[in-house]
């Protein structure tokens, strides 16, 4: 294995396991504890903080060290916010460039978000991980026509930031339902290229996810507001 690979694996697995919460956020990540996690040298382990740390994930701290990233609920509106502004405009575009073989790549997606959730019925807690990846690859989908591949970074990079409050939202058997009846109704009107509907109905679903995620993440602090 060459140190290209080795990079790439301590990268991926480390970003997995900040986003799947494995690492809890503002945790210290000391470079000899995660070498000893992933059974690489150091050098992957820096260049993958270093790239986390491009990427929002991970704090530099001067020369102090590497802290996993917070989690606010200020940040996680702000991430929604954006994503709001850069998904929609990225969708429409998408609707109108759309053609056979992205209508199948959303069905795709669909098709696999859906086979993992019957996989646990109601035992989320196995496959919450997994699902949220597919949920992440139905909504990257339905962008993917976008001719900008800037604003598709950015909207990837966006999704990053919120899957850390995800994982522990999506615990909750009913979101879980309400996603499903509104992702049906999102692809319907795309495939319908009925563009002001289809924006529409996923401009609600980023909003009515975000207020679910508050209510089940940040039940306390939303409530004395």
């Amino acid at each position: 294995m060459n140190a290209d690979t080795h990079s790439s694996t301590a990268y991926l697995l480390l970003r997995d396991d900040i986003l799947n919460g494995n690492l809890e956020p503002s945790s210290k990540l000391q470079i000899a504890t995660l070498t000893e996690r992933y059974e690489t040298s150091a050098a992957p382990v820096r260049e993958a903080l270093s790239r986390l740390a491009a990427e929002g994930l991970v704090i530099k701290k001067g020369q102090r060290g590497f802290w996993a990233a917070p989690v606010s609920m200020a940040e996680f509106k702000d991430v929604s916010r954006l994503r709001v502004m850069l998904e929609i405009d990225a969708f429409r575009q998408s609707i109108a460039h759309g053609d056979l073989e992205w209508e199948a790549s959303i069905v795709g997606a669909r098709h696999r978000e859906k086979s993992v959730r019957n996989q646990a019925k109601d035992n989320l807690a196995e496959v919450a991980g997994e699902l949220i990846k597919e949920n992440r690859s139905f909504h990257m989908a339905l962008i993917a026509n976008c001719p900008s591949d800037w604003q598709k970074r950015f909207i990837s990079t966006l999704y990053d930031q919120s899957e850390r409050f995800r994982r522990l939202s999506i615990l909750n058997t009913d979101e879980v339902k309400h996603e499903q009846h509104e992702h049906e109704m999102i692809m319907a009107a795309a495939f319908a290229r009925d563009t002001e509907k289809a924006c529409k109905l996923l401009s609600a679903h980023i909003e009515e996810s975000t207020q679910r995620v508050l209510q089940t993440v940040f039940t306390e602090t939303s409530n004395d507001e």
